[in-house]
């Protein structure tokens, strides 16, 4: 099974089936031996522990539901192909599909909960779909966006029924359908909608503008719910391990005082000693770099677009590749002797937007990861898991080649296919989201030492009421998910961060009350080793410079600011210099040791 969908034996497990008849078939009856009927094209899996069996070879039409595997957030996988006996087609039977797998119904469709939303949901709702649009159109299924009953809704995520092959390339226009149909907009967004609909049916929005637009209004009522975000993390080399390999900021509880707005996780990997170097060092470099560009972002008079923040943090992540890439080079590490880290993070940043009352706070949440490391969204009513593994069996099913249910269950294809510098930064392929928080929850990040064995599947409502609730601490928490990650898996180090997301009613902003500069500096660990020790602090540390949020726009004409992009840019650079500079010369660590497996 997926591990993006894993779920334990003793849970239910409902597919949606696909094909000929698939609707006809009466509740109660079984399929292939193995799928109990529910109701129409809603079935049980009865041996979801068992893999369903790996087809010899895999038909074109099912092709899209692989190649899309990156999309797993919204879209549904390949779980199976069940041969018929009176038919040359096989059923399609779908996993991660909009199911709820408690009461094993269907999610809402779009149109069936849209006039209940508030205008930030609305907006958030058609920004996701609107981000899907391009990449269906290349895969050739974005007609799957304009089915509505095939369009569903989680709370905030859009989730996507089966895939639905286009017979001709689709127009702008037919997206803006999407909403122009919808009845109950809310008032504060119905006009400037239907004016944006009404400009690309007359063809004078192109794509790139719509994106633009979309995305003022979406931050525009962003700046109504503000944000706060408390964090807490920590590392535990578990039961059956000699050293930790894996680190996290923040380590402890970030103070309230300065902005938790940065979370990280890194795994280690690599020769000996090698890990624990490298994980230490990209969270040490990447929370100095973000915090430039935290600083940086908050005090411009324009609204950096997502892009443009997204390759400010690719950056960063480039850097610290580079930084780590060099130190092995320059020690003769070679294949699996050579250091690398696996990286998830989070980064709440904060930008200035002008509305009717003032100045006010928008809060874009962007979550990076390279390798297995993880990000969870949970709430009292779900755990949505953002991100998906790089990983073999993630490759060959994107290649088309084989089903990820049955690759999932191989030891070997959880072999990690990148992580942070084993090679080169233009071998590297980050991959960054953008959310608008619009609900309170948790964020949770993790290394593979608790997300293995779907343990976040099976126990993150037992933990969320009570840190929603504020019954126990964040700090606590941190500690039982790390303790759960001890009991039932306790084979590798386990990295936890908590992020704490609360709305606050409305309000103006004033750049005066908030900082983003940090000035907790997480002593080293315990558990690290001197070289190690050498490598990452060094004889003394200089502290990064502060760097010195956006107004409000008309539609159309929105200037990009490329000198913030380029002053944040030329800060990263001399960042990087002075880090390597720094660091030059100290990694004592010698590649002797019998390399180990890059898990």
């Amino acid at each position: 099974m997926s591990k993006a969908e894993s779920a334990s034996s003793s849970q239910l497990r409902y597919v949606w089936a696909v094909g000929p008849i698939s609707d006809a078939i009466r509740p109660g009856q079984m399929v292939g031996d193995r799928y109990k009927v529910i109701t129409p094209q809603i079935w049980q899996d009865t041996t979801p522990e068992k893999p369903p069996t790996i087809p010899e070879t895999v038909p074109e039409q099912v092709l899209p539901y692989l190649q899309s595997h990156r999309y797993r957030l919204h879209l549904p996988g390949l779980y199976d192909l069940v041969p018929q006996a009176r038919a040359k087609t096989p059923w399609i039977v779908l996993e991660n599909a909009p199911i709820n797998h408690r009461s094993g119904q269907r999610y809402p469709t779009l149109t069936e909960v849209w006039d209940t939303a508030a205008p930030i949901r609305q907006l958030s709702w058609l920004w996701q779909l609107w981000q899907l649009w391009q990449p269906l159109i290349d895969l050739g299924v974005s007609a799957s966006l304009l089915v509505t009953d095939n369009v569903r809704v989680e709370g905030w995520r859009i989730r996507l029924g089966e895939l639905y092959v286009d017979e001709q390339r689709p127009a702008l226009g037919t997206f803006a359908q999407t909403w122009l149909g919808l009845t109950g907009t809310q008032p504060a967004i119905n006009q400037p909608l239907q004016q944006l609909g009404a400009a690309i049916l007359a063809g004078d929005c192109p794509a790139e503008q719509l994106t633009v637009d979309l995305n003022y209004l979406l931050l525009k009522e962003s700046a109504q719910v503000p944000l706060a975000v408390k964090a807490a993390g920590d590392t535990h080399p578990g039961p059956q391990q000699p050293r930790n390999e894996d680190a996290c900021y923040p380590q402890g509880v970030a103070a309230d005082s300065t902005m938790p707005r940065i979370g990280i996780v890194c795994d280690g990997v690599g020769g000996h000693e090698a890990g624990e170097v490298a994980s230490q060092l990209v969270v040490r470099s990447l929370r100095l770099q973000l915090q430039g560009l935290l600083s940086e972002a908050q005090n411009q008079d324009q609204l950096a677009p997502p892009r443009v923040i997204a390759q400010q943090i690719e950056a960063a992540i480039r850097v610290v590749n580079d930084l780590v890439n060099r130190q092995n080079d320059q020690q003769g590490r070679s294949d699996r002797q050579r250091m690398g880290t696996t990286l998830v993070m989070a980064v709440v940043v904060a930008q200035r937007i002008r509305t009717e009352v003032g100045w006010g706070l928008v809060n874009e949440l962007y979550v990076a990861h390279i390798g297995d490391s993880r990000a969870y969204w949970i709430t009292p009513d779900y755990c949505h898991q953002l991100t998906v593994d790089d990983d073999l069996a993630g490759r060959e099913v994107a290649a088309g080649r084989q089903l990820y249910a049955s690759l999932a269950q191989r030891s070997e294809m959880g072999a990690l296919t990148q992580a942070i510098g084993t090679r080169d930064a233009q071998h590297l392929h980050p991959h960054i989201q953008r959310f608008v928080v619009d609900e309170e929850g948790i964020l949770l990040l993790c290394s593979d030492g608790l997300s293995d064995g779907g343990r976040i599947d099976e126990a993150w409502a037992n933990y969320i009421g009570l840190i929603t609730k504020d019954i126990i601490t964040l700090e606590s928490a941190v500690a039982s998910w790390i303790e759960l990650a001890n009991q039932k898996n306790g084979h590798d180090n386990v990295a936890v961060v908590l992020m704490q997301c609360k709305l606050l009613l409305t309000q103006t902003y004033s750049p005066s009350e908030e900082s983003v500069s940090d000035p907790q500096d997480t002593d080293a660990p315990d558990d690290l080793t001197d070289a190690s020790r050498a490598l990452l602090y060094g004889d003394d540390e200089s502290p990064l410079p502060t760097q010195g949020p956006p107004s409000d726009f008309p539609r159309a004409k929105i200037p990009l600011p490329a000198w913030w992009l380029g002053i944040v840019a030329a800060g990263i650079l001399l960042l990087a210099g002075l880090i390597g500079w720094w660091i030059a010369g100290r990694l004592t660590v010698p590649p002797t040791a019998p390399p180990e497996s890059i898990e």
